[in-house]
């Protein structure tokens, strides 16, 4: 993605809702729009998309679905492009059949469903990894929805760099593994939070802004993904590719 791409993203982002604004120029997110521009004639499910901003960066070849909870951010993401087809429905129950979307998005949503879990006391402890009824939910109905041979797309924060209620590695692997037996789980912008109180200490912020006055905004963004698996590995966020097989 280059400057000027990542600048038109940013700008709709803020001309829209500006409280909606993802807060980091080097999000995993513009990473997984540049992924996703590549699709072409599919049929493509946005799972908690919101007011719409990833499913408006897809080719309009595609068959464009924003389901979200929330009607008023549906009706958003209608104004913004008025050819998404946007569904009002649970994440927890996809009103599609089995076996009948191309691909499917779940972007910075998994960590609202562990928050959830916390909240009404419904994880589960096994093995000293806690499992999230709603999270296993979400990936259950994500892969029957998906056909064979497709393709799902996933970010998350990661709770070792917020230290909140963010899906931690262990949990991550753990309920991918439940629903997917082929996925890449990977590390996105590993500079370490030296501080949660003084924002020069937070060399994931400072350091990609201090690299992108020497380098491309792609080269940048590419170099932050990684693929060590190293349970000391810090992150902002993870970055996942799951198959269907």
């Amino acid at each position: 993605m280059s400057e000027n791409e990542f600048r038109r993203i940013k700008n709709k982002i803020l001309s829209l809702e500006p409280t909606r604004y993802w807060g980091d120029d080097f999000d995993v997110r513009f990473y997984l729009i540049s992924k996703l521009k590549k699709l072409q004639n599919k049929f493509i499910l946005d799972v908690g998309g919101g007011i719409g901003i990833i499913c408006s960066e897809l080719d309009k070849s595609n068959f464009r679905i924003n389901l979200d909870s929330s009607f008023y951010d549906l009706m958003i993401s209608k104004k913004l492009d008025s050819d998404i087809q946007n569904i009002c429905a649970s994440m927890t129950d996809l009103p599609f059949k089995n076996d009948s979307i191309d691909v499917v998005i779940c972007s910075h949503v998994l960590e609202i469903a562990k928050h959830m879990d916390i909240e009404k006391k419904q994880a589960i402890t096994d093995d000293q990894v806690a499992t999230y009824p709603t999270i296993e939910k979400i990936l259950n109905e994500i892969r029957c929805v998906l056909h064979l041979d497709s393709i799902f797309f996933l970010t998350t924060p990661n709770n070792r760099y917020y230290q909140s209620t963010k899906p931690s590695y262990h949990e991550l692997k753990k309920a991918l593994g439940n629903h997917f037996s082929k996925y890449s789980l990977l590390f996105y912008n590993t500079f370490p939070r030296l501080s949660k109180t003084h924002r020069k200490l937070n060399l994931a912020n400072v350091m990609p802004k201090l690299i992108s006055k020497a380098v491309s905004r792609d080269k940048l963004v590419n170099s932050l993904l990684r693929e060590d698996e190293s349970v000391d590995r810090e992150s902002v966020s993870f970055y996942v590719e799951a198959f269907k097989d």
